[in-house]
């Protein structure tokens, strides 16, 4: 009888057990999976050594830094990615994320960034860069509409005349000159308007049109012509004569742009900001380290004279009129200080 009883006990423990056993939920153990890593791809068409690429480092530093690694900028020079314009293409369909851009390519899309291509619209890099940072930044509501970013305005910097005839002591001097042109209507017409023909070369064919006298000068800051080793094949550089001030438009595939969370949009948009104001430092500096360079190398550096100077801006005045808006040309102009 007392067996009978034991069992009994048991046989309940074991079931209560049982139902208790099954009456509690099962701890689940939940692996968050690790944020994805997000990969930008910026491109540009310039060397490593040249100021883009300087500025191209530091915006990766400060984005990778900035956003714990969660951000990694793959950043392909030499035109790698492909031409601007392909560039261009690519960051709107979302394939290539930056692009170190160019007026002339914007302007087919937002006729206002061909302002930045046109001759003598800036005074002096002061005036540039005022223009560039609040009037020039206005451009970036027109671009989205076009499935691009505008992040920041990089530079160039001032494109002067060199040559292999003579120097520029008068406006007669230019009539006859055949300038290399890298096939832009602004350009073209700026040089048709001070006398001279214009030759429209690939950049990677004007080192051979200038040896070989197919053009008898071009128009560059001395850090891309020394970079490009175009110093070799001219006799003389205009110091002065700033036909034409280079900006460089940073742009963003807006596909991209608005995948970001507002957080890293910030620190993107900072970073090409900061990298903008580096990089512009450096491009003078540049400027200033190669012009001796070219001076080293035999190249005759002289300035022409103000009279010249006021005569190419009234010549070239009916170019300004037909590719800019009136409104905007007075809008930059009183930003001259």
């Amino acid at each position: 009888m007392k067996k009978n009883i034991l069992l009994i006990l048991v046989l309940t423990l074991s079931i209560l057990l049982l139902i208790a056993g099954c009456g509690q939920k099962e701890e689940v153990t939940t692996v968050q999976p690790e944020e994805e890593t997000i990969v930008l791809k910026m491109g540009h068409k310039s060397s490593e050594s040249h100021s883009w690429h300087k500025g191209c480092l530091l915006f990766k530093e400060i984005v990778e830094e900035k956003t714990n690694n969660k951000i990694k900028v793959e950043i392909y020079p030499n035109s790698q990615l492909g031409n601007q314009k392909d560039m261009t293409e690519a960051s709107q369909l979302g394939v290539v994320d930056i692009v170190l851009d160019s007026p002339a390519i914007l302007a087919n899309f937002v006729p206002e960034m061909g302002v930045y291509d046109l001759p003598f619209v800036f005074k002096d890099y002061a005036h540039a860069y005022e223009t560039l940072d609040t009037i020039g930044m206005e451009t970036d509501k027109p671009l989205q509409e076009v499935g691009l970013k505008l992040l920041a305005m990089w530079e160039t910097g001032f494109k002067r005349l060199s040559g292999n005839t003579r120097e520029i002591k008068t406006v007669e001097d230019l009539k006859g000159l055949k300038i290399r042109v890298p096939g832009s209507p602004v350009l073209t017409a700026t040089i048709k308007a001070i006398g001279a023909n214009p030759i429209s070369i690939a950049w990677n064919e004007c080192y051979i049109a200038l040896q070989q006298g197919t053009a008898d000068g071009q128009f560059n800051p001395p850090s891309i012509m020394v970079e490009n080793k175009i110093h070799e094949v001219q006799k003389y550089y205009a110091n002065n004569l700033n036909i034409q001030y280079g900006a460089e438009p940073v742009v963003m595939s807006l596909k991209t742009w608005n995948k970001l969370s507002p957080e890293f949009q910030k620190i993107v948009q900072d970073a090409s900001i900061e990298a903008r104001d580096y990089q512009r430092e450096i491009c003078q500096k540049d400027d200033e380290n190669e012009l001796q360079t070219m001076i080293d190398a035999g190249i005759k550096v002289y300035d022409v004279s103000d009279e010249v100077l006021v005569e190419l801006m009234e010549m070239t005045a009916p170019v300004r009129e037909e590719y800019a808006d009136k409104e905007l040309l007075d809008r930059i102009n009183k930003l001259a200080k």
